[in-house]
């Protein structure tokens, strides 16, 4: 493989993991594998067969599209309260790690409305295959009509089959970008709390950087000797400033 279409591959993977989609394409349906012959042989047990593949994809539409509903009202009550979390613009260039904010909630955004759109397309109206009038006038002129009722119900049914497959398709990518707006909400909670610890560690650490540059101070006069070879304090006035050591140096003497 050569080194540009192994980028292009790699490239292509990264980003479908950050922001995954899904092809437009509708696939082509399953093709049949029965005959109206080979069900006649047992009709009833066809029948029942095919009225419950029919209902389980009636029953997999239907839970496609209450999922893409409810996610759909979630989102829309969820982007007002993204909008007024995300911190201004102007506020980024004072501050880096607002900056961070901002494009960490930019990314939220994209998340949160990509999410929506797939839901929207979820629970937009489609084709469904069903069985009509004009198809149970074809059943009741065939010599076994329950047979021939079978092969129908087949038919819709699997003529559903991509259509309710891109349905749930959507519904999954909706997850999928809630999932990661959900990710990337907790790496700015994740920013901010980090940010707050770092700057109280810094904060502490200045505040001992300046007892050291203060050193210490007494209002009792630094001890000097006198004649005799013996230490002796005097005892200052109000008006005098107090004597003062840097603390490195009063450590020093004590060691």
């Amino acid at each position: 493989m050569s080194e540009p279409l192994r980028f292009k591959r790699v490239t292509g993977a990264i980003l479908n993991m950050l922001f995954p989609h899904a092809s437009g394409a509708l696939a082509e349906p399953p093709e049949r594998a029965v005959t109206t012959e080979l069900l006649a042989k047992d009709a009833g047990l066809a029948m029942e067969m095919a009225i419950s593949l029919h209902d389980a994809e009636v029953r997999r539409r239907q839970s496609a599209d209450t999922k893409a509903a409810l996610y759909l009202a979630f989102l829309a009550a969820v982007i007002p309260v993204i909008g007024t979390l995300s911190p201004t613009v102007s506020d980024s260039f004072r501050n880096p790690v607002l900056a961070i904010d901002v494009v960490l909630f930019a990314i939220v955004l994209v998340y949160v409305l990509m999410a929506g759109w797939y839901a929207a397309r979820a629970t937009a109206p489609s084709v469904i295959h069903s069985i009509g009038e004009a198809d149970l006038s074809d059943v009741f002129r065939d010599k076994d009509s329950r047979a021939a009722t079978a092969i129908m119900l087949i038919d819709a049914t699997r003529l559903n089959y991509p259509l309710n497959n891109k349905k749930i398709t959507y519904v999954r990518l909706t997850q999928a970008h809630i999932f990661r707006a959900f990710l990337a909400i907790m790496l700015i909670v994740a920013v901010d709390w980090g940010t707050n610890v770092a700057a109280v560690i810094f904060e502490e650490r200045q505040g001992e950087g300046s007892v050291l540059a203060e050193g210490v101070c007494s209002l009792v006069g630094l001890p000097h000797l006198s004649g005799a070879g013996e230490l002796s304090y005097r005892i200052p006035e109000l008006s005098d400033a107090p004597s003062c050591l840097p603390l490195s140096i009063g450590v020093g003497g004590a060691e």
